[in-house]
């Protein structure tokens, strides 16, 4: 299995797709991170001391993690969809003992890089915040320090979602279509749609929206009308990776390879 894991990971390193997609996310985090907070600092000048540390320690870091969960699931989707479409997921099933280890080693791929994304962007946007902002005024380390852990593991968790995506569509393009216009636009229609019909408890199994209570909802853990509370939160995307993963698994087992 770490024979696999490390043909996975030269087979990604060779190309040049993954620093391509962590390019985005990391000129986000410095830029929201030197910004964030000497903006917050003016507007606590109005809304009270203390504002200006949090915010900036939610908002800024925040912002960061979210473009890194949609290049983690992007790259995921292209890691596993582009397998199909060059056609070299036959040539590694026939050097290994079978499809299950070619799977399994892929999306293990797929989430360590989600992680090292997710790394990455909150060092340089967490930087940012201490050399350009002076700090997290308001904030303590243990917050700081969760909203980061909670980062990485959701990080994570889209890596893999988008890598079951792939997998379950067998394509890159139509895996990537989906991610970039589902995230921005099709769960916020959703959700309204789901709101004007009197249901709108339903949106709160959306993957977006449980990821963004999973981030915000360390500090109170109380749910609401519009988000979940904690652990229902997390337990959310942990089912949505979990059942893309097991769908895109079954699909890649059953299909035709050539």
């Amino acid at each position: 299995m770490t024979a696999l894991v490390t043909a996975e990971f030269r087979k990604v390193l060779g190309l040049r797709y993954w620093w391509i997609l962590g390019l985005v996310p990391v000129a986000v985090g410095v830029f929201s991170g030197a910004l964030t907070l000497p903006v917050f600092r003016y507007l606590g000048q109005i809304l009270g001391e203390g504002f200006a540390g949090a915010a900036a320690a939610a908002v800024g870091i925040a912002l960061a993690l979210t473009l890194v969960f949609v290049f983690s699931a992007l790259f995921g989707a292209v890691a596993t969809g582009s397998e199909y479409r060059y056609h070299t997921l036959a040539t590694s099933v026939l050097m290994s003992a079978g499809r299950d280890r070619v799977i399994a080693a892929k999306l293990a791929t797929a989430a360590l890089f989600g992680l090292a994304y997710g790394a990455v962007v909150e060092i340089v946007a967490a930087a940012a915040v201490l050399m350009f902002g002076g700090g997290f005024d308001g904030a303590s380390g243990g917050q700081v320090a969760v909203v980061l852990t909670v980062g990485l593991l959701c990080a994570a968790l889209w890596a893999l979602i988008g890598a079951g995506l792939g997998l379950l569509t067998g394509s890159t393009t139509g895996s990537v279509v989906a991610i970039c216009v589902w995230v921005p636009f099709g769960e916020t229609i959703t959700s309204l749609i789901l709101h004007g019909l009197d249901i709108g408890g339903l949106a709160q199994i959306l993957p977006a929206q449980a990821t963004a209570a999973t981030l915000f909802g360390v500090f109170s853990g109380d749910g609401n009308e519009l988000h979940p509370g904690w652990p229902a939160a997390p337990l959310v995307v942990v089912a949505w990776a979990v059942v893309l993963c097991g769908l895109g698994w079954w699909r890649t087992r059953s299909r035709d390879l050539i």
